[in-house]
């Protein structure tokens, strides 16, 4: 990795102690099952189990700094692993665990402010509570974004209109709403566990397009979303949905005014990906690399896996350097690091 490049990783999750501490002591989702020292099993749903491993960067600070160190990441922007508070069916329990997730994250950015800034979880319990917390998160904390998951309230979906003084908030205050896969409530990603495999990268794409074909960007249109892995399947499938759309106005353009590939060039994305290939499609698809920014996945997949595959684009160093560092310092407010 080539030293003189600075990189802000923008989707790096972390599970604190506290969130630990309370959710090891549940028996509904979501729970922990521990398998080994040093792997466990997360449960989001009946549907949903993500193996993690508890010596690796998404439980010992110490392990996430190693690896921004090795991967030459100068800071982070921490994101609670899924599944989130939401997830919980009992409201106020769900509210109480959002409080106690963010503070986590809160606590490891007050030890290493120089490192890491936070992003927030909400449980959408009560809504004037989650309001509250999240105007916490952001003029006490200082928290830098709002992580929402497709499934957030159950089956109800995030394009909701009880959703939408949350967003208001954010554009207000020119907070991104930073969508990420969640637990799925869909049975068929048991088989296979197809969720991890596929199915989470369809429901970015479906969130996203729900957030559009609401109207969202109609009401809110100053807005800053970011949709992550290279903007999930979308880039493959925006020429249909555009023509789906044009084709069939009555059913999908009641709340727009545009094509949906229109407002999807004001939506942000990260870079984590598995091929150059894909990278170099999507970048040429959604526009060139304004909008890109490094996101690694870390600990589900190696930081230094997804920097090099930046820097095996061939890309100018100024692409490179928007994407490793410019986009982000802008969108979320960075000063310069040293």
């Amino acid at each position: 990795m080539n030293k003189k490049l600075k990189i802000i990783d923008i989707q790096s999750h972390f599970l604190p102690e506290k969130w630990i501490y309370e959710v090891s002591k549940r028996n509904d989702y979501p729970k922990l099952q521990k398998i080994t020292d040093d792997k466990w099993l997360i449960h989001g749903s009946e549907y949903d189990k993500l193996p993690y491993h508890t010596k690796k960067s998404g439980i010992d600070i110490n392990a996430k700094l190693k690896e921004m160190d090795e991967t030459g990441i100068e800071m982070t922007i921490l994101t609670l692993s899924p599944p989130g508070p939401d997830n919980i069916s009992d409201g106020k329990e769900a509210d109480r665990l959002a409080k106690i997730s963010n503070d986590g994250i809160a606590e490891i950015i007050s030890c290493y402010p120089n490192r890491f800034r936070g992003v927030a979880n909400l449980g959408y319990g009560n809504m004037e509570d989650s309001i509250k917390e999240l105007n916490r998160c952001i003029d006490e904390l200082n928290f830098v974004g709002l992580q929402v998951y497709p499934y957030a309230r159950g089956d109800m979906g995030i394009d909701d209109v009880s959703f939408r003084p949350i967003f208001r908030i954010l554009e207000e205050k020119g907070i991104p709403l930073i969508l990420h896969p969640g637990s799925p409530i869909n049975k068929d990603y048991a088989s296979y566990k197809m969720g991890p495999l596929l199915g989470y990268w369809f429901d970015d794409a479906m969130a996203m397009m729900k957030l559009i074909l609401s109207g969202l960007f109609e009401e809110l249109p100053n807005l800053k979303v970011i949709c992550p892995h290279v903007w999930s399947v979308l880039p493959y499938l925006i020429d249909r949905i555009d023509i789906q759309v044009s084709r069939f106005p009555e059913f999908f353009a009641g709340n727009i005014k545009k094509a949906p590939s229109e407002y999807l060039k004001n939506v942000f994305t990260d870079c984590n990906n598995f091929s150059t290939d894909t990278l170099k499609f999507a970048i040429h698809k959604m526009g060139g690399v304004n909008k890109m920014m490094f996101g690694s996945d870390s600990p589900f997949v190696e930081a230094k896996f997804v920097a090099n595959l930046i820097l095996e684009l061939g890309l100018s160093n100024e692409d490179i350097e928007k994407i490793f560092y410019n986009n982000a310092k802008e969108l979320f407010k960075i000063g310069d690091i040293i």
